[in-house]
């Protein structure tokens, strides 16, 4: 494998999409020593334009095709729409460059298959932003699953809440996903990195068409399914875009709870260890036209601004990447194109299950 990038100077970066998190993605990447190009895009003019601006990128452009295909771009971060990560995608790989595309990897499957396969056939890197396998805890839980700790898996039970804000902010954006595609694909990604070759046969679910999610989308408000596995092991996952937008987790709460023959690890992730009150209204930073008065501070998936400088999962996600590209080392913690993949087949079975009220089977080719 090469390291001539680093040697030789620095590493090129794209960025697709200025919305939160391609701005976030392009703040952190400007901070990165080694990028000595950087490129942002947007359809909006104005807000590729005004992200240029904020983290001095070197060119910004509504012309996403032509800036992911420049020789000085080696590293191509997909932070478009939901339902628009495809075409950008697949230029960059048939340029050569590496990516990391955010979850989910694709919204249709036929386009994730694809993008692999041109990945194949062009030799390059492709990743999935899957932040969460960054965030200390749920890294503690791979290494100790790794070491044995837990023995064999026998089940999991896992629950990812988002509030009706942040829920309206994504659909909004990309009407074909749910809360499956969207935002319980954490939990299938974590699961699936925690079990490392295991996949479901079946999956069951049942979503509410109660809330007002449903009522202003026409989409699922929660979705609960079980998955089982051909080995006997079952496991519970659960979403919810139901909290009120006053709810004091800015974005999401997470429980995680591993079961095996020989130990359990239980995470109790909802940020009520920090919590702030306060006179004054505290704006989401996801949706910042949201605001509460008291907040659970550390509740924001990607991690905080602190001091003017961006840390946590986010920031060592992104430097993950751009390190991987810059050594042409694979990196250990990043989501393989492949992982989103497989995430997205579950996701898929999920949704068809809660839509028919039938057990979905899974086939795996492997």
């Amino acid at each position: 494998m090469t390291r001539s990038r680093y040697i030789e100077g620095g590493v090129g970066v794209a960025v697709v999409g200025s919305g939160s998190i391609g701005s976030l993605r392009a703040e952190i990447a400007h901070r990165h020593p080694a990028v000595d190009f950087l490129a942002v895009t947007d359809i909006v003019g104005e807000k590729a334009e005004r992200l240029a601006d904020s983290c001095e990128a070197d060119i910004w452009s509504t012309n996403t095709l032509e800036i992911v295909t420049r020789d000085d771009v080696d590293a191509v971060i997909i932070a478009s729409t939901e339902d628009a990560h495809f075409e950008p995608a697949m230029a960059a790989v048939r340029a050569g460059k590496s990516i990391l595309v955010e979850k989910p990897f694709t919204i249709l499957s036929d386009e994730g298959h694809k993008l692999l396969a041109a990945a194949e056939e062009y030799g390059v890197s492709v990743y999935t932003g899957f932040t969460q396998r960054f965030r200390r805890r749920y890294l503690a839980i791979k290494e100790h699953v790794l070491k044995g700790y837990v023995g064999d898996v026998t089940s999991a039970k896992a629950t990812i809440y988002l509030t009706q804000a942040v829920a309206r902010a994504v659909i909004s954006r990309a009407g074909t996903t749910t809360p499956s595609i969207n935002t319980m694909t954490y939990l299938f990604d974590l699961l699936n990195w925690y079990l490392d070759g295991p996949m479901p046969a079946t999956a069951y679910a049942a979503g509410s068409t109660r809330g007002r999610i449903h009522d202003e989308y026409g989409a699922l408000d929660s979705t609960w399914c079980v998955l089982t596995y051909d080995d006997g092991m079952v496991a519970n996952l659960g979403v919810s875009w139901e909290l009120p937008e006053f709810w004091p987790a800015y974005v999401a709460s997470m429980d995680f709870e591993l079961f095996g023959r020989d130990g359990v690890i239980s995470v109790k992730d909802d940020h009520r260890d920090v919590l702030m009150a306060s006179q004054k209204a505290v704006p989401s930073p996801y949706t910042p036209d949201t605001s509460m008065n008291v907040a659970m501070l550390g509740s924001f998936m990607p991690g905080d601004w602190a001091l003017g400088e961006h840390f946590g999962a986010m920031q060592e996600e992104t430097h993950a990447f751009i390190n991987s590209t810059g050594t042409g080392r694979p990196d250990p913690i990043l989501a393989t194109g492949e992982d989103g993949m497989d995430v997205l087949l579950i996701s898929q079975a999920v949704d068809e299950s809660a839509r028919t009220g039938d057990v979905v089977s899974l086939t795996w080719a492997r």
